[in-house]
């Protein structure tokens, strides 16, 4: 009995694993076809149009070049294409898997579809974290514009598997998708959330503190000081508009949430910091601040402060952070004014109509999670209430004034 069990689990399973390949085979193929795509692969065309105003010579090249959808002419119907026989056996195994809805052995049932679910979403959820093609030795990542092409490619595919078999692909995609919003996955690794969190706060920002790139207003990105080449990645590519959307519409409000809590830990660590700063020169602080219309006094007590140039570069710390939050908050805005118009005009009117201030901090944490400006940022407070050391409330008062 319990062999004939194991066999019609382990015939089931092979059948879904072999349905899954299939499947996987047919999304790799047309991410490649859409990452041909995407603007960066026309560069070289338009580079041969302009060699070919200057030298002729370069005909022979542009007609080499096979340009996308090349593959969907055909000289005969009878030529199978690689993608035609991925179809072909993927539609027999699909109709094999469809025919029963149970299957009966003994006093146990087997569901042939929920097999092909499980694999499908087990299979999607690595895809989901290997495109990205996070490399720590190198700091390479994939640019979430790219990534948004390479999942809506994949999503497309898996959504014709209903054509073939009764499953439910959305409940695949709710699954997989939310679970990467989240810091961990349910099998305990890590996800698109946590990985981009990770490289924007611990590589792009540390660049930008190290001096060699510097945040644009009228860009509204951080571009690069330095030749192009001489830090591994552009800094243009990842911090724009358009990409910090994409990472939006990819890791949602809760991983939004996530980066903006990453990125107010830095700053609480900064305070911390700029408060021992300040505790050290506090003698001198307290003179300068009693002395303010003396200018003579002022400029002795000047000379006698120490680490002047770390105060700076912590600000600047600071100051950096809070820019890149400030975009890709606003940015986190732009994507549900497109996807849930209506809600976000809801929590526009909380805001707005909300009497007597927001005693409880709910709206504020409401506005806050849409990306959207409040006066006082919930999620700053709970960073600096976390790292606030034991001390005494009015000496922690006159180091902020003298901040």
């Amino acid at each position: 009995r319990e062999r004939s069990l194991s066999v019609v689990n382990m015939f089931l399973d092979e059948m879904a694993k072999e349905a899954k390949n299939i499947i996987t085979a047919i999304c790799d193929a047309q991410c490649k076809m859409g990452d041909k795509l995407l603007p960066k692969n026309c560069a070289h065309l338009i580079a041969q149009q302009i060699n070919r105003k200057k030298k002729e010579k370069n005909k022979k090249n542009a007609n080499e070049f096979e340009k996308p959808g090349i593959e969907s002419y055909r000289k005969t119907r009878e030529n199978l294409t690689t993608m035609d026989k991925l179809h072909m056996a993927l539609t027999e195994l699909c109709y094999a898997i469809n025919y029963f809805t149970n299957i009966n052995v003994w006093e146990y049932t087997f569901a042939p579809r929920e097999y092909l679910h499980q694999h499908l979403e087990t299979r999607f959820s690595k895809a989901l974290v290997g495109m990205v093609m996070y490399n720590p030795d190198t700091n390479e990542i994939a640019k979430p514009s790219e990534l948004l092409v390479s999942v809506r490619s994949y999503m497309n595919v898996l959504q014709t598997v209903e054509n073939y078999v009764h499953i439910d692909i959305t409940r695949v995609f709710n699954n997989c998708l939310l679970q990467q919003t989240q810091q961990m996955d349910s099998h305990g690794e890590k996800t698109i959330a946590s990985i981009y969190t990770q490289w924007y706060s611990e590589v792009l920002l540390r660049r930008v503190s190290a001096g060699n790139i510097i945040f644009s207003m009228n860009q509204r990105s951080f571009v690069s000081l330095t030749l192009e080449g001489s830090i591994p990645f552009n800094p243009e590519e990842y911090s724009d508009v358009n990409e910090l959307r994409a990472l939006a519409e990819l890791i949602g409000p809760y991983g939004m949430k996530q980066l903006s809590e990453t990125l107010m830990w830095h700053i609480a660590s900064q305070v911390i910091e700029l408060k021992k700063l300040a505790d050290l020169n506090k003698e001198v602080l307290l003179s300068l601040r009693t002395n303010f219309d003396k200018p003579e006094i002022m400029k002795e007590q000047f000379k006698k402060l120490s680490n002047v140039d770390n105060v700076l570069q912590r600000m600047t710390i600071v100051g950096v952070i809070l820019c890149f939050r400030q975009l890709s908050q606003s940015c986190l805005t732009d994507v549900l004014e497109q996807r849930v118009p209506f809600l976000l005009s809801s929590i526009l009117d909380f805001r707005h109509h909300l009497p007597s201030g927001d005693p409880m901090k709910i709206v504020s944490e409401m506005t806050s999670a849409a990306g959207l400006d409040c006066k006082v940022d919930p999620t700053l407070i709970a960073a600096l209430k976390l790292q606030k050391p034991e001390a005494d409330g009015e000496g922690e008062h006159l180091l902020v004034c003298l901040l």
